[in-house]
């Protein structure tokens, strides 16, 4: 995990609303009496707490592309069990980064930040390994899409030649440096 040593955010929801409870790692373990070290909120009944785990750019993970599957596999249960010895019991998952996928879709290419070569096959497939390893932990997994975003430069012809926005350019529109599918459509 590449923020080794860098406070990670933890959130919390609960049945009445989101909480005003942006923690820092450290804060964010429970105590045996339920509440939170530091003052927090003690923990409720359907109250989600977890992490998010992005791979755009490779912010999270994996740590870079190209990695092998077993080391992005590694790497992968090495956030989830962090969720585990924080207390949390979601981790929220962007499967779904610029318009690729990290699962083998018919619609969109594999995920530029498996392999660096956007529509490359990893090998194995992301999600599902993450589902289970998540649920083998007791953790929810929620898949986190981002609908609009294509790439993060404007030149489509650096997308691979299946990809959808490279089939539709006019459902395309570049912004602030980057291509978007246009939400109008």
């Amino acid at each position: 995990m590449r923020r080794t040593g860098v406070a990670r955010r933890a959130f919390v929801l609960s049945a009445a609303g989101l909480l005003a409870a942006m923690t820092t790692a450290g804060d964010a373990v429970a105590s045996p009496s339920g509440r939170r070290k530091g003052g927090g909120l003690p923990e409720a009944a359907g109250e989600v707490r977890g992490m998010w785990i992005a791979t755009v750019a490779n912010i999270d993970w994996p740590s870079k592309p190209g990695l092998t599957a077993a080391k992005q596999e590694a790497e992968l249960f090495a956030y989830l069990d962090r969720a585990v010895e924080l207390r949390l019991n979601t981790a929220v998952f962007q499967v779904r980064p610029t318009a690729d996928a990290l699962w083998p879709s018919p619609y969109e290419p594999w995920a530029d930040c498996l392999t660096g070569t956007q529509g490359k096959d990893p090998g194995w497939d992301p999600l599902g390994t993450a589902v289970r390893a998540a649920h083998d932990r007791s953790l929810e997994l929620h898949a986190w899409f981002n609908p609009y975003r294509v790439a993060n430069h404007t030149d489509p012809s650096r997308l691979t030649a299946s990809h959808p926005a490279r089939k539709h350019p006019d459902w395309v529109v570049p912004y602030g440096g980057k291509l978007y599918y246009n939400p109008g459509l």
